[in-house]
């Protein structure tokens, strides 16, 4: 695909989006302590992100190219509150920084997972070098199964799908140390989701 990013919203079925699709979704990430965050509108959402890094007590962030939210707009405000917001893809800086914020393509109802296109590599390092990741999906992608995703993947991508195909369920978890459940060991040890619309 070279890095080629494809839109997968023409592929959602039809029951994509529903309320109670979104209120699964919610109940299902909450019980993997994810955080959800629900939002009307991209200014909406640009200033629950803001609020969250404050919430966090944030002092660097690091975000993937984001077209749902003004990425600006959000690096302005955060600078008010004393965080400094990284927009390029710099290894170091993301290694460095506190949260990282980046864009799935839908989320799904039965896992409370949400699933993007993860060919960038600027996408993949915000989503899993720093401790806390927030991650920007729109409620109308929120679709039922695992199995609706798998059919929107094979559909967007004439059934040759990318080499990179994420999905996140909340923050890792291990138990394999000694039978003791661990979070974070494996990437972020918190996570949020913030659903605009």
């Amino acid at each position: 695909m070279n890095g080629q990013v494809i839109d997968w919203r023409p592929y959602l079925p039809k029951s994509a989006g529903k309320e109670e699709l979104y209120e699964q979704f919610k109940q299902k990430a909450e019980a993997l302590t994810v955080k959800v965050i629900r939002v009307s509108t991209k200014e909406e959402a640009e200033k629950a992100i803001v609020e969250v890094m404050k919430e966090f007590n944030v002092k660097k962030a690091a975000a993937a190219p984001l077209t749902l939210v003004n990425s600006q707009v959000i690096k302005e405000e955060a600078k008010k509150e004393g965080i400094d917001l990284g927009l390029e893809q710099d290894k170091d800086w993301i290694e460095q920084s506190d949260f990282g914020i980046s864009e799935f393509d839908i989320g799904i109802a039965e896992l409370g997972t949400v699933v993007q296109d993860a060919q960038s590599i600027h996408e993949r390092l915000v989503s899993m070098l720093p401790p806390t990741h927030l991650a920007i999906i729109e409620t109308k992608t929120i679709v039922d199964t695992f199995a609706d995703s798998l059919q929107i993947i094979q559909k967007a991508y004439n059934g040759n799908p990318p080499h990179y195909i994420a999905y996140v369920t909340g923050p890792s978890k291990t138990a394999d140390i000694e039978r003791v459940l661990t979070i974070g060991v494996h990437g972020p040890s918190k996570v949020i989701y913030v659903c605009i619309g």
